[in-house]
């Protein structure tokens, strides 16, 4: 009866849609007067005064929302560590939220004063406040201009197995189980990866920290940073018991067991190396309903638990929830509650996995229908791995989803993993078996932590990719809304997790000359490391192509002539035999082309017209090139560039002067590439030739004579 009259209290509450903005201007608020009261008051009525109106709980979001994709792709075109991701996304979030929420706050203090609102409490994980008030204050908050929309706060269901049963057996089963083989999780612990220093985590009904397969691994008491704060690895949102995990359900326990559990225990676990922390936000059982904003509590916990936003060793690597909201809890199809909060998670670099549900073909449960993307929300099938086709159970939900951005049909579930007769840990210390798409998203847990311990940094989205790409294929060809992408292989999505060499450092000049030689430095190191190969493009339109093998960490030299002065960006990229990293950031050299030095002209100062006179000349070029001369002789006559002569060779030119005078000499230089040197100038004096004039006297004495035979005999007499 209460969970109607919530669903029908739904009806008349405002949902504003989803914008999302970074505005950080002035907020317009409704200020609490004495009239703002009183108009509450009247529009309760008599409730106030002790009559029967229903607190309801709902989650009122602010219009300020952080740009989460936004983020990512900066992170992403960074290609950004951990660290850093999870650092920008939980300031922005809270910077966010300490910055628009405070008059809100003070808003509802004076509410809750005058007894008006129960309860209430902020989160700054999507800038959200959980109110505890009635239907008339919640229709007078929804009003408010910093106020985004307003959502019921209803319960969540964890979803059941369809079935169980406890093994009677003894512990110490040194059989891996069926599952764990069938995703090749032992062939992955035979590379020696294991999820050794990775920390996973799930949002459950809690886990039993004793359990064998489980208590060494619990990072409260397996890692000494959490010395002192159990805090930081067990979240108990109801109780507030967060001093040592307990699960009083079972279902936690068992989910827990197939991600990581292990020796001393039995061998149920996908992941045995890595370590866990939990949250117990779900059906904490004695009719307990937990609701929305323990969950959402939770995820907050689970994004920062040391609460310092610089560190993410305490920031689990992956984390599978078992789950989910349903239409009879008044959240229909595609209901965007928990998106925010999840892309959170994500964005500080957390896988979140859900199950998909065990509605068969009724469909798929809230949040996992969500298909905005090819990645959101990745959600997981069930297959009966006892069966060696390995078919997909009966009780697996199926797609299609409509849960897109066009509304149009897409495919879910994502993925597939065991989840029939699954054999894990239960409270107490044994063990048991069962069905249901609970028990398959565990084992990508599991698997995530292996790739994790492969690759540190590797984002949300590549480890989806590389998980649909690794897939064994069941069922239709390519994805299918049976299967997805089909089962899980771990051993796969681990080679093809390898880690890239980093991006090559280079080294070297930023100034050079046309036609020289110059040496530079590069290096890379390979996670692994595996040999290097470089790939160089010197900027020219020339590049080295692969070059290598070379050591990982290796300092390595290569030299480039450049021919053309010019600006050049000099970039490498570095790759091991499982893949190339980026391109590095360019090398920037300038190329210039010096001019010969200026030219050495030796010679005559002075001479007699008609004679040919020889100069020699010299000039040295810094880069080495060949060289030209040109000289103008100052009479109105010129040799152009002539040439080539080597750089210092001396060479002579000859010019002949027809008329006395003073004339200047120019002479100057150029290389191949035309860089002109600067001139030099010779100063010659050229005079009238006298014995040449003669001789053209007698000549013509000569033949006058020949003409004139008399005037010879005359001449002769005179004589």
């Amino acid at each position: 009866m209460k969970i109607k009259k919530q669903i029908f209290l739904t009806a008349i509450f405002v949902i504003i849609g989803l914008v999302i903005s970074n505005a950080t201007g002035s907020i317009m608020l409704m200020p609490l007067t004495d009239n703002t009261l009183k108009d509450i008051a009247s529009l309760s009525g008599d409730i106030f005064e002790g009559n029967d109106e229903e607190v309801v709980s709902v989650l009122v979001y602010l219009k300020d929302q952080v740009d989460l994709d936004a983020i990512n792709g900066q992170m992403d075109e960074q290609r950004a560590t951990l660290q850093d991701r999870h650092e920008t996304t939980v300031v922005t979030l809270q910077n966010t939220a300490y910055a628009t929420q405070p008059q809100l706050v003070e808003y509802l203090n004076e509410l809750q004063s005058q007894k008006f609102v129960k309860e209430f409490k902020s989160f700054w994980i999507r800038n959200i406040i959980r109110v505890d008030t009635y239907q008339s204050v919640v229709d007078e908050i929804a009003k408010r201009d910093d106020v985004l929309r307003v959502y019921p706060n209803y319960n969540i269901e964890l979803i059941e197995p369809t079935g169980e049963r406890f093994d009677g057996k003894s512990g110490n089963k040194d059989d891996i189980e069926i599952g764990v083989i069938a995703v090749r999780a032992p062939e992955v612990w035979d590379m020696g990866i294991t999820g050794e220093g990775v920390l996973v985590a799930t949002i459950d009904t809690g886990v039993d920290g004793n359990h064998p397969a489980l208590a060494d691994r619990w990072a409260g008491v397996a890692d000494p940073r959490y010395e002192g704060h159990p805090e930081w690895a067990w979240f108990d949102p109801y109780a507030g018991q967060n001093d040592f995990p307990y699960d009083s359900n079972g279902h936690g326990t068992h989910t827990m067991g197939t991600v990581c559990g292990g020796t001393p225990g039995d061998q149920i676990g996908v992941a045995p190396g890595a370590l866990w922390i939990s949250a117990g936000a779900i059906d904490r059982g004695g009719g307990i309903s937990q609701t929305v904003s323990d969950a959402i509590e939770s995820f907050e916990w689970m994004i920062d638990p040391d609460g310092d936003p610089s560190t993410n060793w305490d920031v689990p690597a992956v984390c599978s929830n078992s789950w989910r909201l349903t239409t009879g809890h008044g959240y229909p199809p595609c209901d965007e509650t928990f998106w925010t909060f999840l892309d959170a998670c994500e964005s500080a670099g957390t896988v979140i996995i859900f199950s998909a549900g065990n509605e068969g073909y009724s469909g798929l449960g809230r949040p996992s229908d969500r298909a905005t993307d090819d990645y959101r929300t990745f959600a997981v099938a069930a297959v009966d791995a006892n069966n060696p086709s390995w078919p997909i159970a009966g009780f697996s939900s199926r797609g299609p989803t409509y849960c897109t951005p066009t509304g149009g049909a897409a495919i879910k579930p994502d993925i597939a993993a065991p989840g029939v007769d699954v054999r894990s840990s239960v409270p107490g210390g044994g063990y048991g078996y069962k069905d249901g798409t609970s028990m398959a998203s565990p084992h990508i847990n599991g698997v995530v932590a292996l790739m994790r311990e492969v690759n540190p940094n590797i984002s949300v989205e590549e480890i989806k990719e590389i998980i649909y790409q690794a897939a064994y294929d069941l069922g239709s060809p390519g994805e299918d809304n049976d299967y997805g992408w089909g089962m899980v292989d771990a051993y796969e999505a681990v080679l093809l997790t390898n880690q890239h060499p980093d991006t090559p450092v280079i080294d070297g000049p930023t100034n050079g000359n046309a036609d020289a030689s110059y040496d530079f430095t590069f290096k890379s190191v390979d996670p692994e490391g595996d040999d290097v190969y470089y790939w160089i493009d010197w900027g020219d339109g020339t590049s080295s192509e692969w070059i290598g093998p070379y050591n990982t960490g290796e300092e390595i030299i290569v030299n480039h002539t450049w021919n053309n002065p010019d600006t050049y960006e000099i970039r490498a990229k570095a790759k091991d035999d499982n893949g190339e990293s980026d391109w590095s950031e360019p090398h920037i050299i300038s190329i210039v082309n010096q001019p010969p030095e200026k030219p050495t002209i030796t010679g005559p100062t002075s001479g007699k017209v008609g004679v040919s006179l020889d100069f020699t000349v010299v000039t040295t070029d810094p880069e080495g090139h060949d060289v030209y001369y040109r000289f103008v002789w100052g009479d109105g006559s010129y040799i152009d560039y002539t040439g080539p002569y080597a750089s210092g060779e001396e060479a002579t030119f000859s010019h002949t002067w027809t008329s006395a005078g003073e004339f200047n000499i120019v002479v100057k230089a150029q290389d191949h590439l035309g860089a002109k040197s600067p001139q030099n100038n010779l100063e010659l004096s050229i005079t009238k030739n006298k014995a040449l004039t003669n001789s053209v006297l007698l000549q013509f004495l000569e033949k006058l004579m020949d003409l004139f035979p008399l005037l010879e005999q005359i001449l002769l007499n005179l004589r």
